[in-house]
C-alpha cells in the first residue's frame, strides 16, 4: 500500500484524492470498476505517474498499478517478418505486466538478446502508460511494436489485438485498465564476439539515457513533455522563442533545459501548474497564433 500520494507522480504534487486503490490482480481491478460504477465515480487507471497531473479528484476513483502482479514471459510468434533486404528477422513476443518500467524492460530484454524499443530509453514511464499514450521518439512509436494488450473493466478481462486499437498521435481508443502488453522484439545479432557486442549494446542504451538527461530536466520532478507538438513546430521551440524559459508560478517553472517540460522546483501545488499552463498557452497564442494542446492528462473534479 502506498500512503504517500506524492510517490504516485513523477511531478511530486497532488491536489486531493478521495478514492484510490491498489489492486493486486484482475479480480480486484474488476471490483474497483464495479465500485466506481455503483458510486457514480469516474475510474482513472494510474500507471507510473509520468503523464498525469492530478488535482482535486473528488469524483474520480484512482486505480494505481503499483501493487499489480508482475509478469514477464516470451512466446514465439507463428510467423516471422522480413526486413527491407528480404532477410528473415528472428523475433520473440515479450509479454509483460503494464506496470513494467520501460527502462527495465529495455535493459532486461537486451540481456536476453532482444531489442527494438531502445528509442524509448530514458522515458520515466510504465509500458502500460506508454501504450495508452502511444508514446514515441524520433518518428517511432510504441504502436509499431504492439501485438496485443489485455484490459480489465467492470465486465472483466478482454484481449485487444493491434487491429482493434486506434493508435493516433499521443492517444488511443483504449478504455479500461491495461494489465498486460505483448510487444514484438527483434533478436540482436551478437554472432561475432557475442559478449563484447552485448556489452557494447548495453553501453549504447545507457549512453542514450545519459544523452536524454543532458537535454531534459530528468533530475527535477516532471511528467515529460506537457504540450503536443503542433504541425511543423516543436512545442518546446515555440515556448522558448516566446521567452518563457525559466518563468515561474509558485513552485512550478518552465524548465531552462527544455521548454516543453514544466518542473516542480520545490513545493509546487496543482494550482501553480494550472496557472503556469494557462500562461504558456496564452503567451504562445498571442505571439504566434498557435493554440498549444496538452499532452499530459489532467484529473480534476
Amino acid at each position: 500500500m502506498v500512503n504517500d500520494y506524492s510517490r504516485l507522480s513523477h511531478l511530486r504534487t497532488f491536489g486531493s484524492i478521495d478514492y484510490i486503490c491498489y489492486p493486486k490482480n484482475d479480480e480486484e481491478i474488476q471490483k474497483a470498476y464495479l465500485y466506481a460504477k455503483q458510486h457514480s465515480l469516474s475510474p482513472y487507471p494510474l500507471g507510473g505517474g509520468s503523464n498525469t497531473l492530478i488535482g482535486h479528484a473528488l469524483n474520480h476513483f484512482i486505480i494505481s498499478d503499483r501493487e499489480y502482479q508482475r509478469i514477464w514471459d516470451y512466446e514465439t510468434p507463428e510467423a516471422f517478418h522480413t526486413d527491407l533486404k528480404g532477410d528473415t528477422l528472428v523475433q520473440q513476443h515479450l509479454i509483460v505486466s503494464s506496470n513494467t518500467n520501460i527502462n527495465y524492460l529495455i535493459m532486461r530484454a537486451a540481456k536476453d538478446g532482444f531489442g527494438g524499443l531502445e528509442f524509448l530509453a530514458g522515458l520515466p514511464a510504465h509500458i502500460g502508460g506508454i501504450v495508452f499514450m502511444n508514446a514515441g521518439v524520433g518518428g517511432q512509436t510504441i504502436s509499431d511494436f504492439v501485438e496485443w494488450i489485455t484490459i480489465v473493466d467492470e465486465k472483466g478481462e478482454k484481449k485487444l489485438f493491434k487491429k482493434d486499437l486506434d493508435f493516433q498521435y499521443r492517444q488511443t481508443n483504449i478504455r479500461g485498465f491495461i494489465t498486460k502488453v505483448c510487444v514484438n522484439m527483434i533478436e540482436n545479432d551478437f554472432s561475432d564476439n557475442k559478449e563484447i557486442n552485448k556489452d557494447l549494446h548495453h553501453s549504447m542504451i545507457k549512453q542514450q539515457i545519459l544523452d536524454r538527461k543532458k537535454k531534459q530536466p530528468l533530475d527535477m520532478p516532471n511528467i515529460g513533455c506537457f504540450f503536443k507538438n503542433p504541425k511543423n513546430f516543436p512545442a518546446g521551440l515555440l515556448i522558448e522563442s516566446a521567452g518563457l524559459k525559466g518563468v515561474k508560478v509558485g513552485g512550478a517553472m518552465v524548465s531552462r533545459k527544455h521548454a516543453n517540460f514544466l518542473i516542480n522546483t520545490g513545493n509546487a501545488t496543482f494550482e501553480d501548474f494550472i496557472l503556469l499552463i494557462d500562461q504558456v498557452k496564452e503567451t504562445v497564442l498571442e505571439k504566434y497564433n498557435i493554440a498549444l494542446e496538452l499532452e499530459v492528462r489532467i484529473v480534476n473534479g
